[in-house]
C-alpha cells in the first residue's frame, strides 16, 4: 500500500510538473531581436567551466538534517551539433528541450554526495519521529541548450542511497579530523537502493538593466521538474543580482541536480571580456518545490525502513556575494530552508561555497585568433597555433595555452 500510494503521487506530479516550464515565456529579451542576435558570443562559445560546490551547516551553528553536500562538475565548450556522429548523434539530437536551433550546445559531467542526519545525532537509536540517517552519492550527465537569454538543461543522475554511498565514512573522517563528535546512529540508516533522477530545468535572463558603464541588475526566473525514486518534485523560483560587471550567465546555482556550472553567456562576461576582468555582486533568490517523493524522508522505496511524514510544499531562500577575478569565480551564500519534515517552525541554515575556473577551448581556425587583452590571467597576445590533424589546437586558459592535441 505504501508503494502504491507513492506511485500514484509520483504520476500525478510528473504529469503536472512537466508543464511548469511553460509558465515561463517562450522567448525573453531585454532588447530587440536584432540586438540579441548581434551580441558577440565567439569567446563564450569556446569557454568551458570547472566548478567545485560545497554546502555545510557547520557555519550555521548546527550539525543536522541536510548537513553536507559536495559536487564537482565540468561543463564543455560549445559542441554545436554535440560533436558526435552516427547513432550517438542521433541519440543526442532526439533529446527533448535541448535541441533548439541556433543555440550553443554544452555537455556536462558531475559527481556528488549529500549527507542527511537527524537533529539529535548523539542517540545510538535515533528518534523514530525525526528524519533518518541517509547518504546519496551519484554520477550526473547534463545536456544544455542556450543562447544569451535562455538555457534549457536536461540531466540524469545515477547513484546509490544507503551504506554504499559511503556517507557514514565521509562524515566520520571529517569529524575525526576536526575534532567534532561523530554521529552515533548510522546503524539505523536507510538500506542500499540504486537511485535515478531525471531532471529538466529552464532558466532565463528575463530582465537586465545597466546603470552606467559597470553597475547592473538582472532577474532570472527558473522552473523545472525532477522525476525519480530519489526525488520527484516540481520547482519554481527566481534570483536577482546587482553589482559591478555582472556575469552573463544564468545565476548562482546550488549543489543540486541540474547545477552544472555557470558558463559565460556572451563575450561581455568579465571572465572572458576584452574590456573587463573583475566583478563583484550581491544575489538573492527563492525556490519553491511541490514534492511527491523524497527518499531522504520517505525512506526506502521497496523495503521497510525508517521514515517521517513530510511537507508537500517546501522552499529555499538564499543570499550571498559573488566575486570574479579573471578566469576565477567564487560565490559565498547562506541558505535558509523550510524543512521537508512536518514542523513549519524548523528551518535549516546552510553555508554554500562555489568555486569555478573558466577556460577557452579553442577549436581549429585558420583565421585570426580570438581577441584578448592584458590583465589578470591574460597574456598580452593570444596564441596562434596551426591546426592539428583532428582539428583541435588544444586547451587555453584565458588565452594562454596549457595543453595541445595534434
Amino acid at each position: 500500500m505504501k508503494s502504491v500510494h507513492r506511485i500514484r503521487h509520483f504520476l500525478l506530479l510528473a504529469c503536472a510538473s512537466l508543464a511548469l516550464p511553460a509558465l515561463l515565456p517562450a522567448q525573453v529579451s531585454d532588447g530587440t531581436a536584432t540586438e540579441v542576435a548581434a551580441t558577440p558570443v565567439e569567446r563564450a562559445r569556446h569557454t568551458g567551466v570547472f566548478t567545485i560546490y560545497t554546502e555545510n551547516d557547520h557555519f550555521g551553528g548546527t550539525d543536522e538534517n541536510y548537513t553536507n553536500g559536495a559536487k564537482i562538475s565540468w561543463l564543455s565548450a560549445d559542441l554545436s551539433d554535440w560533436g558526435r556522429t552516427g547513432w550517438q548523434h542521433g541519440l543526442l539530437t532526439s533529446l527533448p528541450f535541448v535541441n533548439r536551433a541556433d543555440t550553443q550546445k554544452n555537455f556536462g559531467i558531475s559527481i556528488g554526495q549529500q549527507i542527511y542526519t537527524p537533529t539529535d545525532t548523539v542517540l545510538v537509536n535515533p528518534d523514530p519521529t525525526d528524519r533518518p540517517y541517509v547518504g546519496w552519492s551519484y554520477f550526473e550527465l547534463s545536456f544544455i541548450s542556450k543562447n544569451t537569454t535562455r538555457a534549457d538543461i536536461v540531466s540524469i543522475q545515477l547513484g546509490i542511497v544507503g551504506p554504499s554511498s559511503w556517507a557514514e565514512k565521509a562524515q566520520s573522517t571529517v569529524h575525526d579530523a576536526i575534532g567534532a563528535v561523530t554521529p552515533a546512529g548510522w546503524d539505523y540508516q536507510l538500506g542500499d537502493e540504486p537511485g535515478i533522477n531525471l531532471i529538466y530545468e529552464r532558466r532565463y535572463r528575463a530582465y537586465t538593466r545597466a546603470f552606467g558603464d559597470a553597475l547592473g541588475f538582472d532577474f532570472i526566473p527558473v522552473a523545472g521538474v525532477s522525476l525519480g525514486n530519489v526525488q520527484t518534485f516540481a520547482n519554481l523560483g527566481a534570483q536577482v543580482r546587482i553589482g559591478l560587471n555582472l556575469p552573463t550567465d544564468f545565476g548562482v546555482q546550488l549543489a543540486r541536480g541540474g547545477a552544472i556550472g555557470a558558463a559565460p553567456g556572451d563575450d561581455h562576461d568579465p571572465r572572458i571580456a576584452v574590456e573587463r576582468s573583475v566583478s563583484v555582486f550581491l544575489f538573492a533568490g527563492v525556490d519553491g518545490r511541490a514534492v511527491a517523493q523524497d527518499i531522504f524522508l520517505d525512506g526506502n522505496t521497496w523495503r521497510d525502513s525508517r521514515s517521517v511524514e513530510k511537507n508537500t510544499f517546501v522552499a529555499d531562500v538564499q543570499s550571498g556575494v559573488g566575486i570574479i577575478w579573471g578566469g576565477l569565480a567564487t560565490d559565498w551564500c547562506l541558505r535558509w530552508t523550510l524543512q521537508g519534515i512536518r514542523d513549519p517552525a524548523r528551518t535549516l541554515d546552510l553555508f554554500c561555497l562555489r568555486n569555478a575556473v573558466s577556460g577557452l577551448l579553442i577549436f581549429c581556425r585558420r583565421s585570426a585568433s580570438l581577441p584578448t587583452r592584458a590583465g589578470p590571467f591574460f597574456p598580452l597576445q593570444a596564441p596562434v597555433a596551426e591546426c592539428g590533424e583532428h582539428g583541435i589546437k588544444g586547451f587555453a586558459f584565458r588565452g594562454q595555452p596549457i595543453g595541445r592535441v595534434t
